[in-house]
């Protein structure tokens, strides 16, 4: 009798249903209807609706059978096959889920956006435009790119600005790519003493822009994915970079400059106003500035600073630098610190570094700890502190100078080329006394680690060279552009 209603029993009509809806969305891929991409994005997002639907008809075919009870064929059954097909497409939906909810994070986070996948699973299109408007002197240029490069550079002889258009898209047929071209098209509006060239956010899609402008505009750029390039400005400068490289140079204004990329490098010549940058990023490489440097936020690569006539404020987590002039170079990598051709007063505060400074000239403020310091001073001698826990200090001070020391150590050797006489019991040792007379007072303390005084032969620093006369102010000087956005920090291992 059992095996008798087991013969009787009809299929589920939930795997042909499957098979259907399964084969129609194979079609639209293939017919290029629809792209591979987005399908899987999709059922990563709804797959439970299978599961679903699937319960639903399996609900209401019981309901069918119970009120079919004098009916000889007997209940629907849900085949292997079908069960194995649900499990499967279980397993393709929590797949494609994770593979969604990682692009996103990598969107967010990294900068990588779903077009780098399409570019893998759709075919790229590229098509290429020109632009021009009129700009009136005194405006400020704003250009807006949410993902693609952004080049600009003064030159602009007939008071326009000329604008080259390179499209990237992705897409499965000609006329998806086309669509997107057309969304993708940069538009210019005007609004009082600001032109604004902005470039609409298409997903799958990029657009480099190489803009010329006349050299005395102001610019601000916001380039959200992509590298930004300036170069032969005289106005203002203002950008905001999110995932990408910064390369300025021969820049006279004024530059705020805002990068949220910890992998970003950053590389700026040749700029003769104030520069501030801020936020967090990678490799910063700054040389030839004429005017104050302030660099504020969380530097993860090598930064190197050379040729600074105006003074510096370099500021990380863990980091406090400050020196009037930069003669020569400054460069902090993750556990070292070398420094020369500085004009004090200098101040630096910062821990877990080996710090070495040659060639300072002026008042010397050190605080470190967990690392050596080594400090050559240049004629005039002024104050030295030095501060340090669990490492050594070597001080040079010009030979014929005159100062009063005081230096102090625990589990450390003393040595001087001054003949003065170490004192002290056990593990603690001083070292004080007036050298040729007195003078600037020199203080020097540290824990771990020897302390040397000795004799340096550094020639000093050349005098600063005379300011620049002012230019004429004239009514169509660019005003500065506006400051672009704080710069939220990113967590990360270490910090300069």
């Amino acid at each position: 009798m059992k095996l008798q209603r087991r013969a009787m029993r009809r299929s589920s009509i939930v795997g042909p249903l499957i098979l259907l809806a399964l084969g129609l969305v194979l079609l639209m891929v293939s017919l290029g209807r629809i792209s591979f991409f987005y399908a899987m994005q999709w059922f990563g997002r709804w797959w439970p609706a299978v599961l679903i639907v699937a319960g639903l008809v399996l609900l209401l075919e019981w309901s069918l059978d119970q009120r079919r009870e004098n009916d000889q064929v007997g209940a629907r059954t849900l085949g292997g096959g079908v069960v194995a097909l649900l499990i499967f497409l279980a397993f393709v939906g929590l797949a494609a889920s994770a593979t969604v909810r990682g692009l996103q994070w990598k969107e967010n986070h990294l900068g990588q956006d779903f077009s780098d996948l399409d570019a893998v699973l759709g075919n790229r299109s590229d098509s290429y435009d020109d632009l021009t408007s009129a700009i009136a002197p005194g405006t400020v240029l704003v250009v807006r790119d949410p993902r693609g490069d952004v080049t600009v550079t003064g030159g602009s002889t007939d008071g326009q600005v000329h604008v080259s258009v390179h499209k990237q898209t992705h897409g499965w047929n000609e006329r998806e790519t086309e669509a997107m071209a057309r969304s993708l098209e940069p538009r210019f509006t005007s609004e009082g003493k600001v032109l604004t060239l902005a470039v609409p956010a298409v997903h799958g899609g990029m657009v480099d822009l190489t803009i010329t402008v006349p050299t005395t505009s102001a610019v601000t750029v916001n380039a959200d994915h992509g590298d930004v390039k300036l170069s032969d400005l005289h106005g203002a400068v203002s950008l905001s970079a999110n995932h990408g490289d910064i390369d300025l140079s021969e820049i006279e204004g004024d530059v705020q400059a805002t990068v949220n990329d910890d992998d970003a490098s950053v590389t700026m010549h040749g700029l003769k106003g104030d520069l501030s940058l801020n936020g967090h990023t990678g490799d910063v490489d700054i040389t030839e500035l004429t005017g104050p440097l302030t660099m504020h936020g969380d530097f993860y690569g090598t930064t190197q600073l050379q040729h600074i006539s105006g003074a510096v404020h370099f500021d990380s987590s863990r980091t406090h630098f400050a020196t009037a002039r930069l003669d020569d170079e400054f460069s902090v990598e993750k556990d070292s610190l070398d420094a020369s051709g500085l004009l004090g007063p200098v101040v630096l505060k910062t821990s877990d570094k080996n710090i070495t400074m040659d060639r300072v000239q002026g008042g010397v403020d050190i605080v470190n700890s967990n690392g050596d310091v080594h400090l050559t001073n240049a004629a005039p001698l002024a104050a030295i502190s030095v501060q340090n826990r669990h490492g050594s200090l070597d001080v040079g001070v010009p030979g014929a100078a005159g100062f009063v020391l005081d230096a102090q150590t625990k589990n450390g050797d003393m040595e001087n080329d001054f003949g003065l006489s170490t004192q002290g019991e056990g593990d603690s040792h001083t070292l004080k006394g007036t050298v040729a007379g007195g003078g600037p007072r020199i203080t020097l303390a540290t824990t771990e680690g020897d302390v040397t005084v000795r004799k340096s032969t550094v020639m000093p620093l050349p005098p600063a060279p005379p300011a620049p006369p002012a230019p004429p102010a004239s009514p169509g000087a660019a005003p500065k552009a506006p400051k672009a956005p704080p710069a939220p920090k990113a967590p990360k291992s270490y910090t300069f």
